[in-house]
């Protein structure tokens, strides 16, 4: 796009132009950081047509897509309207086009946002457009609607297509039987998919659940240790019940599933897998491989539960549930980016590998953003001289935070009396793990300004939170830990994701954007500043600070 305009601007006065450009590029910095609202200020004086700007419709554009970011509907409309008013022979008109048809889906308006995708019919765009219509349709709820739609764009197949899908997915009754063979007949879709007798009788989703839940092993011995696994499958059957309350049910079919490849291989080849909607496990990495390959054989879709490691999700139909360390480091610079001044930072990380990990991504991306890293440095908390000495020696003057990536004691005492004695108001951002190292305080954590990266933060003052307990102990006599919530959470998510899109979801999640979740704060697997890329792990990393000794998220995805 930034190229449409350039040959325009050399027969404008040298001084208009530079000034025009340097707005220009301002603005587009600003959208690059995701600080939309800021973007929209620089942008806006430019989005006037005049003789002297010939930036006006790229900036008209870029603006309306701020505002669409940031969640200023009205404002997107309203520019949108006036750039196809004021330059109709813009040659990025369709980008103009596809655009408006987001913002017209996101109010709600699907009758005149399906009207302008088919102004792109044939053009470059189309494709994307398909699947913008798609994802938007798959989140439209109400039947009433949809079939009033479906019967004003009577001859557009992926309308009919996804009434099929949520026929079969929970919206089906006997007098649809008629609606549905003409469908099928009409779009030539796969009738062993939609119209066979299997079709009917397993109506609702399957989910494959493979856990080391060690059914062959004395009770006594595994209890302890795989506590987690019985806790997550605990929450997952409370979702099972919480989804078909509203009309969504999910099946799951559980599999004792290990360390062992080959035990693993046995049960992936076992021909009722291959017919599953969903697999959720394994959790080991040498059986997550294995999974990983099953699922691009097959065209599965695979939940990795628990881990961290963005490697496990090398397959376009694998997913974490987790943020991968390397997502947790690149939200938390960009949140550090945004927030703190000057744009200059001092990193300390632990000699550890998922230290050393988490400091080199969040050292990338705070570069990658214009910021400045004065120190970078490894530290040994098991040389406890060494160590104080190295925070002795920081120079803090012009450093806008510092990040010390250790969950070791040492580290954490002495970056706090670090910024005690020195300099009390500097931003420190580091893990959550510190609220749990007694030598610390929940007040000294809270006097100073200390900024945590916390993937599996959820509210306890939620109501949700309340009603879970109750569910879970009535049922399970014991108290949720974190991976029943984790468990609950995460067959809520994509059971929703199954009932929404199909068990083809995997394009859909980009374009659904980072959602609130039951218990969590947020989940989604776009980047906000990437249209429709895909991403395999959970991309909304809540980032908390101490208020009162309240803990609380500072980066709210609303």
């Amino acid at each position: 796009m930034a190229g449409i305009i350039v040959a325009g601007t050399l027969a404008l006065p040298v001084q208009a132009q530079q000034s025009n450009e340097v707005q220009y590029r301002n603005g587009k910095t600003l959208m690059e950081q995701q600080r939309y609202d800021l973007a929209m200020n620089e942008l806006l004086p430019l989005t006037n047509a005049s003789p002297d700007n010939a930036y006006a419709p790229e900036a008209s554009y870029f603006y309306s897509l701020a505002a669409l970011k940031a969640n200023k509907l009205q404002e997107a409309y309203q520019m949108l309207v006036q750039l196809q008013n004021q330059h109709a022979q813009w040659s990025g008109m369709p980008e103009a086009d596809y655009l408006l048809a987001n913002v017209l889906f996101e109010q709600g308006e699907y009758d005149h946002a399906l009207s302008k995708l088919q102004e792109l019919k044939g053009s470059a765009l189309e494709s994307d457009a398909e699947s913008l219509k798609r994802y938007y349709l798959n989140r439209l709820t109400d039947r009433t609607t949809y079939e009033l739609l479906l019967e004003r764009y009577w001859n557009d197949k992926t309308i009919a297509q996804v009434y099929a899908d949520k026929l079969l997915g929970g919206w089906y009754k006997k007098q649809d039987r008629q609606t549905l063979e003409n469908i099928v007949t009409r779009f030539n879709l796969d009738r062993s998919r939609y119209l066979s007798k299997d079709a009917f009788n397993n109506l609702g989703f399957n989910v494959a659940v493979l856990l080391p839940f060690q059914l062959n092993q004395d009770l006594m011995q595994t209890a302890r240790k795989n506590q987690f696994v019985t806790d997550l499958y605990a929450g997952m059957q409370l979702a099972q019940d919480s989804l078909l309350t509203q009309g969504i049910q999910v099946k799951l079919f559980s599999y004792d599933v290990g360390a062992d490849t080959s035990s693993t291989k046995r049960i992936l080849n076992l021909p009722e897998i291959k017919q599953m909607d969903l697999i959720i496990g394994p959790v080991y990495k040498s059986t997550a491989k294995v999974a990983a390959r099953f699922a691009t054989e097959n065209n599965v879709t695979v939940i990795n539960p628990l881990s961290q490691d963005a490697q496990m999700a090398s397959s376009e139909n694998v997913f974490l549930f987790e943020s991968s360390v390397a997502t947790q480091a690149r939200q938390a610079a960009a949140y550090a980016y945004q927030n703190f001044s000057p744009k200059t930072a001092v990193i300390l990380y632990e000699n550890t590998k998922d230290d050393t990990t988490f400091a080199y991504h969040y050292r990338q991306q705070y570069i990658k953003l214009g910021g400045k890293v004065k120190v970078y440095k490894k530290i040994s908390s098991n040389e406890a001289s060494v160590t104080a000495q190295t925070f002795k020696d920081l120079k803090l003057e012009e450093v806008g935070h510092m990040a010390v990536f250790s969950d070791k004691m040492t580290a954490a005492v002495n970056a706090t009396s670090l910024l005690q004695s020195k300099s009390r108001m500097l931003p420190l951002l580091t893990y959550e793990k510190w609220l749990d190292i007694n030598q610390i305080t929940l007040r000294q954590l809270d006097d100073l300004e200390v900024y945590f990266v916390s993937p599996k933060y959820f509210n306890k003052l939620n109501p949700a939170n309340n009603w879970f307990r109750k569910q879970y102990i009535s049922k399970y006599n014991l108290p949720p830990s974190v991976y029943a919530y984790s468990g609950f959470e995460m067959l809520y998510y994509f059971g929703m994701a199954l009932q929404n899109y199909g068990a083809n979801f995997n394009q859909a999640l980009p374009a659904a954007g980072v959602q609130p979740g039951v218990f969590y704060p947020g989940i989604g697997y776009n980047d906000t500043s990437m249209r429709n890329e895909m991403h395999q792990d959970n991309q909304y990393v809540p980032i908390t600070k101490l208020e009162n000794l309240q803990l609380t998220v500072v980066n709210p995805i609303f």
